[in-house]
């Protein structure tokens, strides 16, 4: 995954009020790694980088049913697979994940379980297309679209209301949510290129 083109690293934007705080940005990136460790904290149960077939199986176990008890290995295939194969490549950030740093009134342990799901199911949802294209290049928009569907899952069998994947859902159903997908994307290669990246509430 990127900013960095094969590492998992959360770009951190400033917050409007302050651009130059660097706590605000500190806080912002742990909220992204702490979720995120749940599914990669097992990479060293997995023997090396996974294959694309793994990958893509890791991912139909997903698609079928996200609760499943085989759910969180594949969870964990995946990032692993993003996180180390040159054949992908996934954008992580505040942007792509906005649900990271919300509280959702559940008992902390869940919350941070139901918050790692659904980065894996981003994951999942951008390098599916990836992989069956033979190209490397970030697919927001995917990713979104299968977080929405994942978060849909989850939340007939669980109490939660994320304010941000509701936002995504509604965009994605006034057709506005590919567009967004491409303004972060063009976001991020404005920081890549050095510029000031742009506020993030």
């Amino acid at each position: 995954m990127r900013t960095t083109r094969s590492n998992l690293v959360a770009r951190i934007a400033f917050s409007r009020e302050n651009p130059g705080d660097l706590n605000d940005a500190m806080a912002s990136l742990r909220h992204i790694l702490s979720a995120v460790a749940l599914v990669v904290a097992a990479t060293c149960g997995l023997a090396g980088t996974p294959t694309k077939e793994e990958a893509l199986q890791a991912i139909s176990v997903l698609e079928r049913n996200v609760t499943s008890p085989q759910a969180a290995t594949a969870a964990k295939t995946i990032v692993v697979y993003a996180q180390l194969s040159d054949d992908v490549m996934v954008d992580v950030g505040p942007e792509q994940l906005p649900w990271i740093s919300e509280d959702w009134g559940l008992d902390k342990e869940r919350e941070s379980a139901l918050q790692s799901i659904l980065v894996a199911a981003f994951v999942a949802g951008n390098v599916k297309p990836q992989i069956k294209n033979e190209k490397a290049e970030d697919d927001t928009y995917s990713g979104w679209l299968f977080t929405i569907e994942t978060y849909r899952r989850l939340r007939a069998k669980e109490n939660f209301l994320s304010p941000s994947i509701e936002g995504l859902s509604k965009m994605q159903s006034e057709g506005k949510l590919l567009e967004h997908a491409k303004e972060v994307h063009m976001d991020d290669q404005d920081d890549a290129d050095g510029k000031q990246p742009k506020p993030f509430a």
